[in-house]
């Protein structure tokens, strides 16, 4: 990490291409420091977090999850009764966030989840 080079500001530097060269360019006053050899600038792709998330796809009945009744909004939306669902709760979002709930239809295995 570096940081801008400007007494007054100190802001982190992120990396850049101006005119097909790369600098590093302050965030907060946009002051632009050209890069040596020492740097090594890389693109990554920031991970979703929801891609992580394991749904288990078979359709065992021998599942240790817990389960409720409630409308499925795959196939219960013609008349709104209740079908029963497997649920569980994941931490999918910043810690100081409510866990997300996910609910598994067990009769036509649509997932579908709730925040708070």
């Amino acid at each position: 990490m570096e940081f801008c080079k400007d007494e007054e500001c100190g802001g982190l530097l992120v990396s850049e291409k101006v005119d097909g060269e790369s600098v590093m360019k302050c965030r907060d006053c946009g002051t632009v420091h050209d890069v040596d050899g020492s740097y090594r600038v890389t693109e990554e792709k920031e991970e979703d977090p929801m891609d992580r998330l394991n749904v288990n796809d078979d359709m065992d009945d021998e599942s240790t999850r817990p389960t409720t009744n409630k409308v499925c909004p795959n196939c219960s939306e013609e008349n709104n009764d209740e079908k029963e669902h497997e649920w569980w709760m994941e931490q999918t979002r910043a810690s100081d966030e409510p866990p997300t709930r996910f609910y598994k239809c067990r009769e036509c295995g649509n997932v579908h989840k709730e925040y708070d």
